[in-house]
C-alpha cells in the first residue's frame, strides 16, 4: 500500500506485508521527494523479515532479520537520478540437519548472527513511457553495495540492468532486458550465503524452478546460488486478440537465457540455460500479474523445471 501525497503534504508513505510460506516481510517506508528546493529527496525504511527456504528449490535455511536505513536521491537531469544510502541489518540464521554443508561451515566459522552496516550508491536513467505497460523507452540502473568495516559480513555487491523497448508497430513492441551481478567478500571473510545471487523462474529464466540454477549442494542437490549472475531476455509484446486496444492486458512470446556461477567457476555462455514460451501480463486491480508457459532448453539431467509459472511483478 502506498500513499503518494500523505495528508496533502506531498510526502510518500508505503507499507508492505508479505505472508508467504518462504518469506514474511513487514516494512514501512517514508520519502520526502522535495527535501530541498533543488529536488533532492530524503527517505527512510524499516523492515522485519523472516525467511524459510525449506519449501523452495534452494539450500534449506531460515533467518530472522531486522533493519532500516536512510537514503537520499539526487536528480542530475530530467530522467537521471543518483541515490545514496546507509543502512544497518541484524540477521540471525537458523540451520537444520537438511541444510547444505557449505551453510553449516559458514555458521561454524562466523557464527549464526550477522550485524551489517551497508553503504549504497546507485544510478538510474528512465525515459520509458509507462512503468507497467511500456511501449518505448530505455531503462538503466546500476547499484553498488559495500558493507563497512566492523560488520560481521564484509562484502561488496554490484549489479547493472539495461532494458530497451522498441515499438515495431502501433500495437507490437520488442522488449530487451540484460542484467549482470557480481559479489565479492573481503577482509578474510566469505561471502554470506544468504547474499548470493539466484536464477530460475519469472524474472530470470522462465521454465526452470525459481532459484534452482547454478551450483548445487552435492548431498541434497538443492541450489546454492552464486556470486556471479548473468540474465538476458527478449520479448515480443502484443495485444490479446479480441481485447481491442485495451492496454491493461498483453500477450508476449519470449526467449530467456541466464545462469549463476560460484567462486570456483567463471562466466560461461556454454553453461547458460535457455527457454522460450508465451506469457500473459495483466495490470489487474490487485497489481501487475504475469503468467508464463516456457519450454526449457540446454537443460541438464539434474535441472529442476517448471513450465507454468506465475508472479506479481512488472514486465521483466
Amino acid at each position: 500500500m502506498q500513499q503518494q501525497n500523505l495528508f496533502g503534504s506531498g510526502k510518500h508513505v508505503g507499507f508492505q506485508i508479505s505472508t508467504s510460506k518462504s518469506n514474511k516481510v513487514y516494512s514501512l517506508s517514508h520519502t520526502d521527494p522535495y527535501f530541498t528546493i533543488d529536488g533532492v529527496s530524503q527517505g527512510f525504511d524499516i523492515y522485519s523479515r523472516n525467511t524459510d527456504t525449506s519449501s523452495l528449490a534452494v539450500g534449506s535455511f531460515g533467518s530472522d532479520s531486522f533493519g532500516g536505513g536512510v537514503r537520499w536521491g539526487l536528480p542530475i537531469a530530467e530522467d537521471d537520478y543518483v541515490t545514496v544510502g546507509l543502512s544497518a541489518d541484524r540477521t540471525k540464521l537458523k540451520l537444520d540437519s537438511s541444510s547444505p554443508g557449505r551453510y553449516r561451515d559458514y555458521v561454524s566459522r562466523f557464527g549464526d548472527r550477522s550485524n551489517t552496516v551497508l553503504a549504497a550508491l546507485g544510478w538510474q536513467k528512465d525515459d520509458r513511457d509507462s512503468l507497467l505497460m511500456t511501449t518505448k523507452g530505455v531503462y538503466r540502473r546500476a547499484m553498488l553495495e559495500v558493507s563497512l568495516p566492523g560488520s560481521t559480513a564484509t562484502y561488496s555487491k554490484v549489479t547493472y540492468q539495461h532494458q530497451h523497448f522498441t515499438p515495431l508497430s502501433r500495437d507490437v513492441t520488442l522488449a530487451l532486458n540484460g542484467e549482470i551481478g557480481l559479489a565479492q567478500a573481503y577482509g578474510n571473510k566469505d561471502l554470506p550465503f544468504f547474499k548470493n545471487f539466484y536464477a530460475g523462474g519469472i524474472g530470470s529464466v522462465r521454465g526452470f524452478e525459481s532459484g534452482s540454477l547454478g551450483p548445487r549442494d552435492p548431498a541434497t542437490a538443492e541450489g546454492l546460488g552464486g556470486n556471479k549472475r548473468l540474465i538476458a531476455n527478449a520479448e515480443l509484446l502484443f495485444p490479446v486478440p479480441g481485447m481491442g486496444r485495451d492496454k491493461s492486458m498483453r500477450l508476449s512470446g519470449f526467449v530467456d537465457a541466464g545462469n549463476v556461477w560460484g567462486y570456483d567457476s567463471k562466466f560461461s555462455l556454454g553453461s547458460m540455460r535457455y527457454s522460450a514460451g508465451l506469457a500473459l501480463a495483466w495490470n489487474s486491480p490487485m497489481g501487475p500479474l504475469k503468467f508464463s508457459y516456457a519450454n526449457p532448453f540446454n537443460k541438464k539431467a539434474d535441472d529442476k523445471t517448471q513450465r507454468l509459472q506465475f508472479q506479481m511483478g512488472s514486465v521483466f
